[in-house]
């Protein structure tokens, strides 16, 4: 397959073009930043490009020379950075995903992935206190309430995806929501807030995503898709090196708190609770990835 994929160096977009490529395919990669100097060499199914995406010539020439039979969107601003004006943030964002999206449908490329975020509901940049759930664990059909420039920029690229496929019925769009990517669970619990509701995503998790996205079989229009780990990432306060090394993920055993221990604890709002769900999984996730499980046929740990 013939892919486009923008974001190359950044963190995700890395391991998404390490995995196309050991995979088999064609991959024009692209970014506003090239790699560094220390990257190793591309191989050869690989040609890198720098660009912006803001530019409507420069995504035209991307295109030209990508002939892309799919198309992996991971080119944005990955969160608010310090001294980043929220202007920018917010339209270079919007502003990228609908020229490549948009673009892509106008050369005929049916299958596109992008990456959207968990925060396209609005979670870990709102107003202390906004931040709302009506119901846990969290489905992809939860109501987005996005009120920072990031996760506004997100939910708009998702409206963006819901018209194009209106646009273009033959068009095949996958918005896949991550949350907190890291290289493993080790090198993530030490960064798990409760405001961001525990949980994380390793990047290989999401490279595989982004190319069932494109590869995998029986869906069409546009799906959200929620990308993360089956259970929570959060080591607790007080828990030992040795008991914590003894537990590890799934909590058996253990001092670690369930998940409804956790919420009870950090979430105070109200909310309803699937008690049949977090009977069956004590320490399972709050954002739920069935649905990339049935309909992809992803799975985060392989």
């Amino acid at each position: 397959m013939r892919i486009l994929l923008t974001g190359a160096t950044g963190r995700v977009g890395q391991y998404t073009l390490a995995h196309l490529a050991a995979e088999g395919h064609t991959v024009l990669a692209t970014d506003v930043r090239p790699p560094p100097a220390t990257a190793p060499a591309f191989p050869a199914n690989v040609t890198f490009v720098t660009a912006d995406l803001t530019s409507i010539p420069a995504v035209d020439s991307l295109f030209d020379a990508a002939k892309a039979d799919g198309v992996i969107h991971l080119g944005a601003y990955p969160m608010p950075l310090p001294g980043l004006d929220d202007r920018e943030l917010h339209n270079n964002n919007a502003t990228s995903s609908y020229n490549v999206l948009r673009t892509a449908v106008d050369r005929g490329v049916t299958r596109i992935v992008q990456a959207s975020s968990v925060n396209a509901h609005g979670l870990s940049y709102a107003p202390p206190g906004h931040t709302k759930f009506d119901k846990f664990p969290i489905t992809e059909e939860v109501e987005r309430r996005p009120e920072d420039a990031y996760a506004l920029s997100k939910h708009e690229c998702e409206i963006q995806a819901d018209s194009l496929v209106r646009w273009a019925p033959e068009t095949r769009i996958a918005s896949l929501r991550f949350h907190m990517c890291r290289p493993d669970y080790e090198t993530s619990w030490p960064d798990t807030r409760a405001l961001d509701l525990f949980a994380w995503t390793s990047y290989d998790a999401c490279a595989r995503a982004c190319l069932l996205g494109l590869t995998s079989e029986g869906w069409s229009s546009h799906e959200i898709f929620n990308i993360a780990a089956p259970t929570v990432c959060w080591e607790g306060n007080g828990v030992e090196e040795a008991d914590r090394r003894k537990v590890g993920q799934s909590g058996e055993g253990l001092k670690l708190p369930t998940t409804l221990e956790l919420l009870k604890r950090h979430w105070p709002h109200p909310y309803e609770v699937d008690e049949e769900y977090f009977a069956k999984n004590p320490r399972g996730t709050i954002w739920v990835s069935t649905k990339a499980e049935r309909m992809l046929g992803w799975k985060h740990d392989v």
